[in-house]
C-alpha cells in the first residue's frame, strides 16, 4: 500500500477544531459481478473500501482501497491525513511523475462519504483504469479496528516491545512536543516502526477503547 505522510499537517491539524462529530468508521460501496466473470479470479469483490481513523478536532487518518472489476481486476490503494471543514476534505495523491494533480475531494452526507476526483489513474498512482470515486456507504457490519488491523496497514514495518518502565510518545519529529495529557507506552508493549528519522521513530496505535494514537519515539528511549 501507497503510504503518504505529510508531518506538518499531521502535527497542527489537530489544533484547527473542536468538533465533537466522529466519523470514525468503515464505509464501502460495491459493484455487481458479471456472470462470465470466472471466480477463481476474483480475490475480492469489485468497489471500494473507506476506512476513518478520528485523531483530534475534525482531522482524520483515512486508508482507501479500491477494486476494478474485469478484466483486469487492478487495485488503487492510498492513505494519509484529511481535515474536513464542515462536510468536505480534500487530499492530494499526486503521484511520482504525474502529468497533472490528483486531489481527491470527500463529501459526508448521512451515512454516506462521496468521493471526487477530477484525474487519471496514472496520476493518482492506481492501478490502470482504478479511480477513487464513489459513493461509500457506513457498513452495517463494521470492521473491528484495533491493533491488529492496524498492523496489517503496514505489513513490512517491524516492531518493536518497551522494555524501561515508560517511554514518552511526542507531537513532533523531533521529540520535543509532548502530548496533554502526555502520552506513554508502558513495560511490555509493543509498537510498529512507521517511518523514522535519524532519532526517532513515527509509531501509530489504536487503544483499548478504541481511540487512534500517534506520535515519535525517541530511539535512545527503546532497546
Amino acid at each position: 500500500m501507497k503510504k503518504i505522510f505529510i508531518f506538518s499537517c499531521l502535527l497542527v491539524a489537530g489544533f484547527l477544531s473542536n468538533a465533537q462529530v466522529n466519523y470514525s468508521g468503515t464505509y464501502s460501496y460495491t459493484n455487481s459481478i458479471e456472470s462470465k466473470q470466472i471466480p477463481k479470479e476474483i480475490t475480492s469483490v469489485p468497489g471500494g473500501v473507506l476506512v476513518l481513523m478520528k485523531m483530534e478536532g475534525n482531522t482524520y487518518r483515512f486508508w482507501l482501497d479500491v477494486l476494478k472489476g474485469s478484466p483486469g481486476f487492478n487495485r488503487g490503494e492510498t492513505d494519509g491525513t484529511i481535515i474536513f471543514t464542515g462536510d468536505t476534505a480534500s487530499f492530494d495523491n499526486t503521484f511520482e511523475n504525474a502529468e497533472s494533480p490528483c486531489v481527491l475531494r470527500f463529501q459526508k452526507k448521512g451515512q454516506t462519504i462521496t468521493i471526487h476526483s477530477q484525474s487519471t489513474s496514472f496520476n493518482c498512482g492506481f492501478g490502470n483504469g482504478v479511480t477513487a470515486d464513489g459513493v461509500y456507504r457506513w457498513k452495517k457490519q463494521q470492521v473491528t479496528l484495533d491493533n491488529q488491523w492496524l498492523k496489517k496497514q503496514y505489513p513490512q514495518a517491524s516492531t518493536f516491545r518497551v522494555e524501561d518502565d515508560q517511554v514518552e510518545l511526542f507531537r513532533d519529529e523531533s521529540a520535543s512536543q509532548s502530548f496533554t495529557p502526555k502520552l506513554f507506552f508502558k513495560k511490555g508493549d509493543s509498537f510498529i516502526n512507521i517511518t523514522e528519522s535519524e532519532k526517532n521513530i513515527y509509531t501509530e496505535f489504536i487503544d483499548a477503547g478504541g481511540s487512534f494514537k500517534y506520535g515519535w519515539v525517541r530511539k535512545l528511549a527503546i532497546k
